[in-house]
Protein backbone atom coordinates (compact mmCIF):
# COMPACT_ATOMS: atom_id res chain seq x y z
CA UNK A 1 0.00 0.00 0.00
CA UNK A 2 1.49 3.32 -0.83
CA UNK A 3 0.67 5.48 1.67
CA UNK A 4 3.14 8.76 1.71
CA UNK A 5 0.60 11.79 2.94
CA UNK A 6 0.44 9.99 6.91
CA UNK A 7 3.50 10.33 9.59
CA UNK A 8 4.66 7.97 12.04
CA UNK A 9 4.89 10.21 15.22
CA UNK A 10 6.38 9.66 19.04
CA UNK A 11 7.12 6.05 18.47
CA UNK A 12 7.81 4.90 22.23
CA UNK A 13 8.41 1.40 24.20
CA UNK A 14 7.79 0.63 27.83
CA UNK A 15 10.01 -1.67 29.55
CA UNK A 16 9.20 -3.63 32.70
CA UNK A 17 11.81 -2.81 35.59
CA UNK A 18 13.32 -6.45 36.02
CA UNK A 19 15.85 -7.91 33.74
CA UNK A 20 16.97 -11.71 33.59
CA UNK A 21 19.55 -12.39 31.23
CA UNK A 22 19.60 -15.47 29.60
CA UNK A 23 22.95 -17.09 31.51
CA UNK A 24 21.16 -16.61 34.26
CA UNK A 25 18.09 -18.04 33.49
CA UNK A 26 20.46 -21.14 32.51
CA UNK A 27 22.46 -21.07 35.67
CA UNK A 28 19.09 -21.81 37.30
CA UNK A 29 18.02 -24.47 34.88
CA UNK A 30 15.08 -22.15 33.36
CA UNK A 31 16.01 -23.47 29.63
CA UNK A 32 15.93 -26.89 28.56
CA UNK A 33 17.12 -27.04 25.14
CA UNK A 34 19.52 -23.89 25.23
CA UNK A 35 19.78 -22.15 21.96
CA UNK A 36 23.70 -20.64 22.04
CA UNK A 37 22.43 -18.49 18.98
CA UNK A 38 20.19 -16.28 21.33
CA UNK A 39 23.36 -14.78 22.95
CA UNK A 40 22.97 -14.00 26.31
CA UNK A 41 20.26 -10.94 26.03
CA UNK A 42 18.78 -9.06 29.57
CA UNK A 43 14.98 -10.14 29.14
CA UNK A 44 12.49 -7.87 30.61
CA UNK A 45 9.87 -10.22 32.62
CA UNK A 46 6.78 -8.21 33.90
CA UNK A 47 6.43 -9.31 37.29
CA UNK A 48 4.19 -6.44 39.06
CA UNK A 49 0.57 -7.53 39.69
CA UNK A 50 -0.84 -5.34 37.25
CA UNK A 51 -2.79 -5.66 33.92
CA UNK A 52 -0.32 -6.40 30.78
CA UNK A 53 -2.19 -4.47 29.36
CA UNK A 54 -0.50 -1.42 31.95
CA UNK A 55 2.97 -1.63 29.32
CA UNK A 56 0.55 -0.10 26.84
CA UNK A 57 -0.71 2.98 28.93
CA UNK A 58 2.88 3.55 29.64
CA UNK A 59 4.07 3.68 26.23
CA UNK A 60 1.20 6.31 24.53
CA UNK A 61 1.44 8.47 27.42
CA UNK A 62 4.91 8.84 26.84
CA UNK A 63 4.28 8.70 23.02
CA UNK A 64 1.66 11.43 23.16
CA UNK A 65 4.25 13.84 25.73
CA UNK A 66 7.03 13.13 22.82
CA UNK A 67 5.04 14.74 20.55
CA UNK A 68 3.38 17.78 22.42
CA UNK A 69 -0.22 15.48 21.44
CA UNK A 70 -3.35 16.09 23.17
CA UNK A 71 -4.66 12.86 24.81
CA UNK A 72 -7.89 14.40 23.25
CA UNK A 73 -7.10 14.45 19.89
CA UNK A 74 -6.92 10.30 19.34
CA UNK A 75 -9.57 9.74 17.65
CA UNK A 76 -9.26 6.00 17.05
CA UNK A 77 -6.78 3.53 19.28
CA UNK A 78 -6.35 -0.23 18.51
CA UNK A 79 -4.52 -2.38 20.84
CA UNK A 80 -2.76 -4.98 19.79
CA UNK A 81 -2.11 -7.99 22.29
CA UNK A 82 -0.85 -11.93 21.77
CA UNK A 83 -1.43 -13.22 25.00
CA UNK A 84 -4.07 -12.54 28.24
CA UNK A 85 -3.89 -8.61 28.67
CA UNK A 86 -5.15 -8.71 32.62
CA UNK A 87 -8.63 -9.91 32.88
CA UNK A 88 -11.48 -11.80 31.07
CA UNK A 89 -14.43 -10.91 29.08
CA UNK A 90 -12.99 -7.27 29.14
CA UNK A 91 -11.53 -4.71 26.80
CA UNK A 92 -7.62 -3.73 26.73
CA UNK A 93 -8.24 -1.49 24.20
CA UNK A 94 -10.83 0.45 25.95
CA UNK A 95 -8.56 0.24 29.29
CA UNK A 96 -5.63 1.92 27.79
CA UNK A 97 -7.65 4.77 26.21
CA UNK A 98 -9.46 5.53 29.11
CA UNK A 99 -5.89 5.24 31.80
CA UNK A 100 -4.20 7.57 29.00
CA UNK A 101 -6.90 10.24 28.76
CA UNK A 102 -7.83 9.37 25.15
CA UNK A 103 -11.81 9.20 25.93
CA UNK A 104 -12.73 10.34 22.70
CA UNK A 105 -11.42 7.29 20.59
CA UNK A 106 -12.59 4.85 19.32
CA UNK A 107 -10.88 1.67 20.85
CA UNK A 108 -10.50 -1.59 19.22
CA UNK A 109 -8.52 -4.76 19.81
CA UNK A 110 -6.43 -6.65 17.49
CA UNK A 111 -4.72 -10.43 17.88
CA UNK A 112 -2.84 -11.39 14.83
CA UNK A 113 0.11 -12.85 16.96
CA UNK A 114 3.66 -10.84 16.79
CA UNK A 115 2.40 -8.62 13.55
CA UNK A 116 -0.41 -7.40 14.75
CA UNK A 117 1.25 -3.65 14.77
CA UNK A 118 1.69 -3.67 10.75
CA UNK A 119 -1.89 -5.21 10.56
CA UNK A 120 -2.94 -1.97 12.92
CA UNK A 121 -0.99 0.15 11.45
CA UNK A 122 -2.68 -0.66 8.08
CA UNK A 123 -6.08 -0.57 9.81
CA UNK A 124 -5.17 3.04 10.39
CA UNK A 125 -3.86 4.01 7.60
CA UNK A 126 -7.27 2.69 5.47
CA UNK A 127 -9.38 4.54 8.16
CA UNK A 128 -7.47 7.61 8.20
CA UNK A 129 -8.12 8.38 4.75
CA UNK A 130 -12.00 6.80 4.40
CA UNK A 131 -12.47 9.63 7.50
CA UNK A 132 -11.12 13.12 7.16
CA UNK A 133 -12.81 13.99 10.74
CA UNK A 134 -9.90 10.93 12.37
CA UNK A 135 -7.45 13.01 13.97
CA UNK A 136 -4.61 10.95 14.88
CA UNK A 137 -4.72 6.92 15.26
CA UNK A 138 -2.79 5.79 18.11
CA UNK A 139 -1.77 2.13 17.72
CA UNK A 140 -0.49 0.21 21.29
CA UNK A 141 1.14 -3.31 22.12
CA UNK A 142 1.39 -5.24 25.49
CA UNK A 143 2.16 -8.37 26.59
CA UNK A 144 3.51 -10.31 29.42
CA UNK A 145 4.55 -13.93 29.17
CA UNK A 146 3.74 -14.90 32.53
CA UNK A 147 4.38 -18.29 34.82
CA UNK A 148 2.55 -21.06 34.47
CA UNK A 149 0.59 -20.71 31.90
CA UNK A 150 3.20 -19.41 29.63
CA UNK A 151 7.04 -20.31 30.05
CA UNK A 152 8.49 -17.70 28.15
CA UNK A 153 11.78 -19.78 28.26
CA UNK A 154 10.84 -22.91 26.77
CA UNK A 155 7.58 -21.48 24.23
CA UNK A 156 8.81 -21.85 21.37
CA UNK A 157 11.69 -22.33 18.58
CA UNK A 158 14.47 -19.80 17.82
CA UNK A 159 13.64 -17.40 20.77
CA UNK A 160 12.91 -16.60 24.31
CA UNK A 161 10.16 -14.50 24.88
CA UNK A 162 10.67 -10.69 27.09
CA UNK A 163 7.85 -8.46 27.78
CA UNK A 164 7.48 -4.60 26.49
CA UNK A 165 5.03 -2.11 25.51
CA UNK A 166 5.00 0.04 22.50
CA UNK A 167 2.83 2.95 21.23
CA UNK A 168 3.12 5.29 18.57
CA UNK A 169 1.03 7.94 16.77
CA UNK A 170 -0.49 7.83 13.26
CA UNK A 171 -1.25 11.72 12.21
CA UNK A 172 -1.22 14.12 9.29
CA UNK A 173 1.54 16.09 9.94
CA UNK A 174 4.75 15.42 11.44
CA UNK A 175 5.22 15.79 15.43
CA UNK A 176 8.37 15.25 18.01
CA UNK A 177 11.87 14.61 17.50
CA UNK A 178 11.44 10.99 15.44
CA UNK A 179 9.07 11.83 12.82
CA UNK A 180 8.47 9.64 10.07
CA UNK A 181 6.84 10.25 6.69
CA UNK A 182 5.18 6.58 5.99
CA UNK A 183 6.16 5.69 2.27
CA UNK A 184 4.73 1.92 2.30
CA UNK A 185 3.50 -0.82 3.42
CA UNK A 186 3.06 -4.45 2.32
CA UNK A 187 1.78 -7.68 3.74
CA UNK A 188 1.32 -11.15 2.38
CA UNK A 189 0.11 -13.88 4.47
CA UNK A 190 0.10 -17.93 4.44
CA UNK A 191 -3.39 -18.66 6.13
CA UNK A 192 -2.78 -22.32 5.71
CA UNK A 193 0.26 -22.07 8.01
CA UNK A 194 -2.06 -21.89 10.84
CA UNK A 195 -2.25 -25.25 11.68
CA UNK A 196 1.64 -25.01 12.89
CA UNK A 197 0.51 -22.99 16.03
CA UNK A 198 -2.61 -25.96 17.17
CA UNK A 199 -1.39 -29.28 15.33
CA UNK A 200 -1.48 -32.60 17.59
CA UNK A 201 -3.24 -30.28 20.68
CA UNK A 202 -6.58 -30.11 21.86
CA UNK A 203 -8.70 -26.80 21.67
CA UNK A 204 -8.30 -25.16 25.42
CA UNK A 205 -11.21 -23.43 27.45
CA UNK A 206 -9.06 -20.76 27.54
CA UNK A 207 -6.55 -18.93 29.82
CA UNK A 208 -8.25 -18.30 33.37
CA UNK A 209 -9.46 -22.20 32.84
CA UNK A 210 -6.02 -23.74 31.82
CA UNK A 211 -5.50 -25.05 36.00
CA UNK A 212 -2.02 -24.66 35.39
CA UNK A 213 -1.58 -26.43 31.91
CA UNK A 214 1.22 -24.53 29.77
CA UNK A 215 1.10 -23.64 26.38
CA UNK A 216 3.17 -25.39 24.30
CA UNK A 217 3.70 -24.32 20.88
CA UNK A 218 7.01 -26.32 20.42
CA UNK A 219 4.58 -29.65 20.69
CA UNK A 220 2.49 -28.35 18.16
CA UNK A 221 5.41 -26.86 15.73
CA UNK A 222 6.86 -30.41 15.68
CA UNK A 223 3.58 -32.11 15.39
CA UNK A 224 2.42 -30.24 12.24
CA UNK A 225 6.32 -30.34 10.69
CA UNK A 226 6.41 -34.49 11.19
CA UNK A 227 2.91 -34.75 9.02
CA UNK A 228 3.88 -32.15 6.38
CA UNK A 229 7.61 -31.29 6.10
CA UNK A 230 9.73 -28.52 6.30
CA UNK A 231 9.90 -27.89 2.91
CA UNK A 232 6.26 -26.31 2.40
CA UNK A 233 6.71 -24.13 5.13
CA UNK A 234 10.32 -22.97 3.79
CA UNK A 235 8.75 -22.46 0.44
CA UNK A 236 5.90 -20.27 1.70
CA UNK A 237 7.92 -18.12 4.23
CA UNK A 238 10.37 -17.31 1.84
CA UNK A 239 8.24 -16.29 -1.09
CA UNK A 240 5.79 -13.91 1.42
CA UNK A 241 8.57 -12.35 3.29
CA UNK A 242 10.38 -11.40 -0.50
CA UNK A 243 7.17 -10.98 -1.88
CA UNK A 244 5.97 -8.76 1.08
CA UNK A 245 9.70 -6.63 1.21
CA UNK A 246 9.32 -6.52 -3.07
CA UNK A 247 6.00 -4.58 -2.61
CA UNK A 248 6.79 -2.47 -0.49
CA UNK A 249 9.94 -1.55 -2.00
CA UNK A 250 8.32 -0.99 -5.83
CA UNK A 251 5.87 1.05 -4.24
CA UNK A 252 7.67 3.21 -2.12
CA UNK A 253 9.92 4.26 -5.32
CA UNK A 254 12.92 2.01 -4.28
CA UNK A 255 14.69 -0.82 -5.04
CA UNK A 256 16.71 -1.36 -1.91
CA UNK A 257 20.24 -0.06 -2.84
CA UNK A 258 19.83 3.61 -2.32
CA UNK A 259 22.28 4.71 0.46
CA UNK A 260 19.64 6.90 2.27
CA UNK A 261 18.43 3.59 3.33
CA UNK A 262 20.20 3.51 6.88
CA UNK A 263 18.83 0.56 8.65
CA UNK A 264 16.21 -2.87 7.58
CA UNK A 265 15.24 -3.98 11.33
CA UNK A 266 14.11 -7.75 11.37
CA UNK A 267 12.39 -9.61 14.29
CA UNK A 268 14.37 -10.49 17.44
CA UNK A 269 14.91 -14.28 17.63
CA UNK A 270 17.66 -16.06 17.81
CA UNK A 271 20.96 -15.13 15.98
CA UNK A 272 20.33 -18.54 13.79
CA UNK A 273 17.22 -17.51 12.54
CA UNK A 274 18.66 -14.00 11.60
CA UNK A 275 21.46 -15.44 9.67
CA UNK A 276 19.24 -18.37 7.59
CA UNK A 277 16.45 -16.76 7.18
CA UNK A 278 16.68 -12.52 7.24
CA UNK A 279 20.31 -12.45 6.46
CA UNK A 280 20.18 -15.05 3.63
CA UNK A 281 16.95 -13.45 2.28
CA UNK A 282 17.20 -9.86 2.32
CA UNK A 283 21.07 -9.51 1.98
CA UNK A 284 20.13 -9.32 -1.76
CA UNK A 285 17.86 -6.67 -1.74
CA UNK A 286 19.53 -4.57 0.95
CA UNK A 287 23.40 -5.71 1.37
CA UNK A 288 25.26 -6.72 4.41
CA UNK A 289 26.10 -3.87 6.17
CA UNK A 290 22.08 -2.20 6.72
CA UNK A 291 20.75 -5.39 8.35
CA UNK A 292 20.08 -4.76 11.97
CA UNK A 293 19.10 -7.80 14.57
CA UNK A 294 18.44 -6.06 17.97
CA UNK A 295 17.54 -9.92 19.69
CA UNK A 296 20.82 -9.94 21.82
CA UNK A 297 19.72 -6.81 23.48
CA UNK A 298 15.82 -8.00 24.58
CA UNK A 299 15.02 -11.53 23.46
CA UNK A 300 11.45 -11.40 21.67
CA UNK A 301 9.23 -8.92 22.41
CA UNK A 302 6.06 -10.35 20.47
CA UNK A 303 4.11 -7.59 19.13
CA UNK A 304 6.17 -5.05 20.77
CA UNK A 305 9.60 -5.77 18.53
CA UNK A 306 7.75 -3.38 15.64
CA UNK A 307 7.76 -0.61 17.96
CA UNK A 308 10.93 -1.39 19.89
CA UNK A 309 12.87 -1.74 16.23
CA UNK A 310 11.82 1.55 15.35
CA UNK A 311 12.75 3.42 18.52
CA UNK A 312 16.15 1.51 19.17
CA UNK A 313 16.88 3.21 14.93
CA UNK A 314 15.98 6.51 15.84
CA UNK A 315 17.81 6.63 18.85
CA UNK A 316 20.91 4.93 17.57
CA UNK A 317 21.30 6.60 13.98
CA UNK A 318 22.01 9.90 13.01
CA UNK A 319 19.20 9.99 11.11
CA UNK A 320 18.84 13.13 8.15
CA UNK A 321 15.60 14.17 6.76
CA UNK A 322 15.02 12.00 3.99
CA UNK A 323 16.52 9.01 4.94
CA UNK A 324 14.62 5.92 5.01
CA UNK A 325 14.28 2.68 7.85
CA UNK A 326 12.90 -0.08 7.09
CA UNK A 327 10.69 -2.48 9.28
CA UNK A 328 10.57 -6.04 8.26
CA UNK A 329 8.03 -8.26 10.88
CA UNK A 330 6.55 -11.81 10.75
CA UNK A 331 3.96 -13.20 13.18
CA UNK A 332 1.62 -16.12 13.57
CA UNK A 333 -1.05 -17.25 11.28
CA UNK A 334 1.42 -16.65 9.29
CA UNK A 335 1.58 -13.02 7.99
CA UNK A 336 5.13 -11.44 6.46
CA UNK A 337 5.07 -7.04 6.60
CA UNK A 338 7.48 -4.73 5.52
CA UNK A 339 7.19 -0.92 6.90
CA UNK A 340 9.03 1.44 4.77
CA UNK A 341 9.59 5.15 6.73
CA UNK A 342 11.37 8.06 5.49
CA UNK A 343 12.79 10.12 8.38
CA UNK A 344 10.87 13.60 8.77
CA UNK A 345 12.63 17.25 8.62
Amino acid sequence: MLIGDLYLNGCAVSYPTTRVPVSEALAQGLIRDADETLGDPAVPVFEERAPAADLAVDALRRSLKSTGTDAADVDLLIQCGWWHQGYDIWSAAHYVAHRAGALGAVPMNLSQGCNAPMAALELTVRAMRADSAIRVGAVTTADAMRFPQVDRWNLNYGCVHGDAGTAWLVAREPAGPHAFRILSVASKAAPELEMMNRAGLDPTPGPALREGGTVDLKAAKKAYLTEFGMDGFIGRSRDCLTGSVRQALDEAGLDGTERRIRAVSVPRLSGKIFETVYRAQLAPFFGEDKLRWWGDRTAHLGVADVGANIEDTAAELPLEPGDITVVVNAGGGYTWSCLVLEHAA
